[in-house]
């Protein structure tokens, strides 16, 4: 069973993989027939192929994501909230989302859904 110490080493590899561009390393993550249904309610994603491909699409947009809560755990399923930085046509804007992994026996992501909507977009301030 996954205790907290290594539910929070999962969450921050996930977030650090995405931000730095480690496609390997996001898919190392999953199980072999994993799900992911980002956003929910999309057709979930299966097996480590495809998810591989949704991610390279994903890390294409160049986006950075930090942690923006704590992460729960329980019975083998995690729940944290984050934030998504990105410059999605050529506006930079930022996503926040809250994502759910069920483990499994091993303590692969056996399924992943991210809970977010239009609603939990919003343009970043310009830097100065």
């Amino acid at each position: 069973m996954t205790d907290q110490a290594k539910a929070e080493q999962i969450v921050d590899s996930y977030l650090c993989c995405l931000s730095e561009g480690d496609l390997e390393g996001v898919v190392a993550l999953y199980a072999d027939d994993a799900t992911v249904e980002d956003p929910v309610g999309s057709e979930p994603i299966t097996g480590r192929a495809a998810i591989a491909e949704f991610y390279r699409g994903a890390l294409a947009m160049g986006i950075k994501l930090r942690r923006s809560g704590a992460v729960r755990l329980a019975a083998g399923e995690i729940v944290f909230p984050f934030v998504c930085a990105s410059e999605a046509m050529g506006a930079p804007m930022e996503i926040e989302i809250i994502d759910h992994f069920v483990l499994n026996a091993e303590g692969k992501v056996q399924s992943m859904r991210a809970f977010w909507s239009e609603a939990n977009i919003r343009p970043m301030a310009a830097e100065a």
